[in-house]
């Protein structure tokens, strides 16, 4: 070896390994916007070696650290709420009562709904009530509030409210 190189292994010193990034995942995730890929993950199909993922939306409230009656409770305002919108935007629901024979069934349906809404947010006090619509029925983020902190101390203690009323 000459001096030039005997000088240049001695700057460079041990050969340092070369790590490559992970591999992107593969599939259709939209169209990669901020606004198409809030509330979302990205989650990996099983056991697939083409390394191919889905995008799954998130809701606002899976994303707070509930306990299981907490939980239950959001989803059973979310559920009611949902269930009220459906039949009031022509969703499935309100085809198949359509289709029955007798004609009071629409608004048999529409009255159930719209009490199972009711008895569940009867126990949500008025002024945490902009606060369960935001995060259960908008599936708005907490952040988006302000003073984001007390406002989630707030709604666990209304989700432990319905989930008293309710039974859980």
């Amino acid at each position: 070896m000459t001096s030039k190189a005997k000088n240049r292994r001695k700057r460079l010193g041990k050969r340092k390994c070369v790590s490559l990034p992970d591999l992107p995942m593969r599939g259709d995730h939209g169209t990669g916007t901020q606004a198409a890929r809030e509330g979302t993950v990205i989650v990996p199909m099983k056991d697939d070696p083409n390394r191919r993922a889905y995008v799954q939306r998130v809701d606002a409230y899976k994303r707070l650290s509930l306990t299981m009656r907490q939980e239950q409770a959001a989803k059973a305002i979310r559920d009611a709420y949902c269930r009220v919108e459906s039949l009031s935007s022509g969703g499935p629901i309100k085809e198949r009562v359509q289709a029955s024979p007798k004609p009071d069934a629409t608004i048999d349906v529409q009255v159930d709904a719209q009490s199972q809404l009711h008895f569940v947010m009867a126990a949500v006090p008025c002024q945490q009530r902009f606060i369960v619509e935001h995060i259960l029925w908008k599936n708005q983020p907490l952040r988006s509030l302000k003073n984001a902190p007390r406002s989630a101390a707030r709604l666990r203690a209304t989700l432990d409210l319905v989930a008293n009323h309710i039974g859980y």
